[in-house]
């Protein structure tokens, strides 16, 4: 081709004058080459774009709108674990890979702003904790049993005031935690926060004390509503409850803040436990409590234990153990902040490798506790068999501490185990005590 005609070629294939303006033995040519410059031009582009996708997404969300069905590469990271016990530092690589994405490109892609909002439903579950409402209804459950048990009758009526009424005593007491919390700064970086959820600030912890203390205001009124209408006008649930709730507040609240000294086990313990149990279990049964109250004499002791069953005890022993495991298994994934705002809890003095052989001893001593009980004859024998049902939860719970207590987020679904544990042992130890009363052929 002459220099002149590659030239005409050129400028017609590169968006120059028309093909027609040639002479008519050049067009035909002319028609040719350009339909091969545009596949050519095609193909060049189509391979640009598959090599720049294949190489892998680049930081612009283009690629992503184009080709939304290409993810990202996950960010593996390494996690450096320490023991506060030991002090030895472990590397630990995540299986489970978090995926660093940005709000745009996490638009961007299908379902991105519904599995956002899946996500922040989850957190308010998780702040929420429905199942962590099991640790006031467990205790009424029982001592109902025990009711049942002494005296062969279930006032399902008051039994359920009183669950409702321990729900809203612990719902003021998790909300309030969570402000007080907030006010520390413990939780700063908790995303299952509810003051982090409503935004932080002042402003929404405020909102959010109001409302424990609206909460607050409201069990108890309902509380003293079925005490004072209970038989026998026995005042000693009032003084029991009402150190219960106390417990509850000077674990977390100023100026006390007791669970920070790492005394929130045994507040726990017995607020839960020989408090709780012992106090719904006095305001349930049909007869006079005062009239037996009176009937032991002047000493103060005497006067608290007297008309109480060493059954009720006994129970009241073993749901406040299961009660305080689930506090201890709260703090094995909490060790960093804790330490940091200097929360003594005692997972930070003892360690993750301690921490998970006292739970173990917990579990076993708890199980075991009804056994011993049953063979003192504080439990009938119904009670110690019924309560083993409960054991495969157990050991499930310390073999999951067992593998990934090193691990701060695999290790955080503990409490979620010891909370199943706990309603478990509590409601197999109810069906023992009914068992026990009605195979004894009592009327």
């Amino acid at each position: 081709m002459s220099p002149v005609l590659a030239q005409q070629s050129h400028t017609a294939l590169c968006g120059g004058q028309s093909a027609l303006a040639y002479p008519a033995p050049l067009q035909p040519a002319i028609f040719f080459l350009r339909r091969q410059a545009h596949c050519a031009t095609g193909l060049t582009s189509f391979a640009a774009r598959r090599t720049s996708t294949c190489a892998g997404p680049p930081s612009s969300g283009l690629v992503v709108e184009i080709f939304p069905s290409i993810p990202r590469e996950a960010d593996v990271t390494t996690t450096t674990v320490v023991d506060p016990a030991s002090g030895d530092a472990s590397n630990g690589e995540s299986h489970s890979a978090h995926t660093q994405t940005s709000p745009e490109i996490s638009a961007t892609q299908p379902g991105g702003l519904e599995s956002a909002q899946q996500d922040r439903r989850k957190l308010w579950f998780a702040a929420v904790k429905p199942p962590m409402y099991s640790v006031g209804f467990v205790p009424v459950l029982v001592a109902a049993a025990c009711v049942f048990f002494e005296f062969g009758v279930l006032p399902w009526g008051r039994v359920m005031g009183f669950v409702l009424a321990a729900i809203l005593v612990i719902a003021w007491l998790n909300l309030s935690n969570d402000a007080f919390d907030a006010h520390t700064g413990v939780d700063a970086s908790k995303p299952e926060s509810v003051v982090n959820l409503l935004g932080g600030g002042p402003k929404n912890r405020r909102a959010v004390l109001l409302l424990a203390k609206s909460l607050l205001v409201a069990g108890v009124a309902l509380l003293a509503h079925l005490i004072s209408s209970a038989p026998g006008g026995d005042l000693r649930p009032v003084g029991l409850l009402a150190f219960s709730i106390a417990c509850g507040y000077i674990y977390q609240g100023p100026p006390f803040r007791l669970s920070y000294k790492g005394l929130g086990e045994p507040l726990c313990f017995f607020a839960f436990g020989p408090s709780a149990l012992t106090a719904f279990y006095l305001a349930l049964r049909p007869d006079d409590g005062a009239a037996a109250m009176a009937a032991a004499g002047s000493g103060f002791t005497a006067a608290l234990v007297a008309g109480v069953p060493p059954a009720v005890w006994a129970c009241s022993i073993v749901v406040g153990l299961t009660t305080t495991v689930i506090l201890f298994c709260s703090h094995f994934h909490q060790i960093a902040g804790d330490t940091a705002a200097g929360k003594r809890s005692p997972l930070v003095r003892l360690g993750t490798e301690r921490g998970r052989k006292v739970l173990r001893a917990a579990a076993v001593a708890t199980q075991a506790a009804a056994l011993v009980a049953t063979a003192a004859g504080a439990l009938p024998w119904a009670a110690a068999p019924a309560t083993l049902l409960a054991a495969p939860a157990a050991r499930a719970m310390v073999a999951f501490a067992d593998e990934h207590h090193l691990v701060p987020e695999r290790v955080a679904p503990l409490k979620r185990f010891a909370v199943s544990w706990h309603m478990q042992y509590g409601l197999c130890l109810c069906l023992g005590l009914a068992a026990a009363r009605l195979l004894a052929g009592h009327p």
